[in-house]
């Protein structure tokens, strides 16, 4: 059962009284690595392996030798002291920034530890300024989207929730249920002096609380092409072009390319980024007369795949008789008439391409991007990304829908619940269980 702390913020949160300690950049060697402690006892581990750092003149760069477990002078660092709570977790917290060597950075962290810190958890740092009211839980999850973030559609939008555009969405929405829910307790108190309430006025208004769950539960086919991608499924024929395209447009040579049909019996992917969002290409076997068991497969597999695509790149040779082939229904295609330089054939509707010649491909590599930007419009990052944002706001209309307005106690219930659905998903409340969850998602130091 979730509880509250006094900061109104789920006491799962909290922290506990450690001071934590983790590398704070990518692993390995580079030119620069940087160590962040953070906790009670920050100032104290301060003075042990850097004796110049002062948090009484917070928020200043200084550098300063660092010294080792043993006292022996280690490195000259960057060094900056954060005096809680203007921090980036609230708590007491210092950053040195050091040459990278693997070595010096693990001597550090080591020194640190023998001074009374421990090693940090994943998202351990993020997880303590959700609880010092730094972030809340959809904040925090853009910390780990943006560093997760390949293409700018991912970057803009993490950036765009991080700074709170969706968070403010979310408690919009909580105000006016913890409104129209004093309104229902309201009338209930008024009906024991037998005053009547007036249901149409109180579901119109639920109305307007559905509708505006409506419309962020809208976005989510939006934040899953930003997350997962635009799935791209090339269909055709044996010998059609579809591995050659594929390498081509992947710009790798991932598909083995030869004249003998059936040379791909899987499916075979890439990812590239196409108007700034992640496409995820597939190439896959030969739709035909399958002569032996792996052909069956492969064009079982071919089906399926295409069937959940996003968009299918439907290929029909110039050199190829037979009738026109058909993309699964209900799944948008573009239709391309394949090996263009084997003959002047004109298809109405059909993009003509040849990897051969170059034909049609830069209007290829145009459409395709033309494609991508409009299936994700830009709502200023109000996108529900997440399967954790998706599953609270169904709950919450769920609620509201089952609310029945001529049962004041049942609504009143319902909205409660409804409620309870965005205090959870902003971190308001909790469990235990699922804030493990979802910081185990993050990298140490974050």
């Amino acid at each position: 059962m979730a509880t509250a702390s006094s900061s109104g913020l789920s006491s799962a949160l909290v922290g506990g009284a450690d001071t934590i300690v983790a590398r704070a950049t990518a692993a390995g060697r580079g030119a620069l690595a940087v160590v962040r402690v953070s906790g009670a006892g920050a100032a104290t581990v301060a003075a042990r392996v850097c004796p110049d750092l002062s948090f009484a003149r917070g928020w200043r760069a200084t550098l300063a030798p660092l010294f080792d477990a043993s006292g022996r002078e280690l490195e000259r660092a960057l060094v900056i002291p954060f005096p809680g709570p203007r921090s980036a977790t609230g708590e007491d917290m210092f950053e040195a920034t050091l040459h990278g060597s693997p070595y010096l950075v693990e001597r550090l962290v080591e020194a640190c530890v023998a001074a009374g810190a421990r090693r940090a958890q994943p998202g351990e740092f993020t997880r303590r300024a959700v609880a010092n009211g730094k972030l809340d839980l959809v904040q925090a999850e853009a910390v780990r989207d943006l560093v997760a973030a390949q293409t700018a559609w991912q970057a803009r939008n993490a950036r765009a929730q991080l700074d709170g555009a969706l968070s403010a969405s979310f408690r919009e929405l909580r105000d006016e249920l913890l409104g129209l829910a004093a309104e229902v307790e309201g009338a209930l108190d008024f009906a024991a002096q037998g005053v009547v309430a007036e249901e149409a006025a109180l579901a119109a208004r639920g109305g307007r609380c559905r509708d505006r769950l409506a419309a962020l539960l809208a976005t989510a086919p939006a934040g899953r092409l930003i997350r997962d991608g635009l799935r791209v499924v090339i269909l055709g024929a044996p010998n059609s072009g579809k591995s050659t395209l594929f390498n081509i447009l992947g710009e790798r040579e991932r598909a083995i390319v030869s004249p003998r049909p059936g040379t791909t019996r899987d499916l075979l992917e890439c990812e590239l980024e196409v108007g700034g969002l992640r496409l995820v290409l597939q190439d896959t076997a030969g739709l035909g007369a399958a002569t032996d068991e792996l052909e069956v497969e492969g064009a079982r597999r071919a089906r399926a795949a295409a069937a959940e695509a996003d968009l299918v790149l439907l290929l029909w040779s110039v050199d190829a008789p037979g009738e026109e082939p058909e993309a699964p229904a209900g799944v948008p295609a573009l239709r391309l008439s394949s090996r263009a330089d084997l003959g002047p054939l004109e298809r109405p509707g059909w993009l003509r391409v040849s990897c051969h010649s170059g034909e049609g491909l830069a209007a290829l590599r145009a459409e395709l991007a033309a494609r991508a930007e409009s299936e994700v419009v830009d709502l200023g990052g109000a996108v529900a990304i997440g399967a954790r944002h998706r599953a609270a706001l169904e709950r919450a209309r769920d609620e509201l829908a089952g609310a029945d307005w001529r049962q004041l106690e049942l609504a009143a219930e319902r909205l409660r619940w409804a409620t309870r659905a965005l205090e959870e998903l902003v971190g308001e409340l909790g469990s235990e269980e699922l804030l493990d969850r979802l910081f185990a998602t993050f990298c140490i130091g974050k």
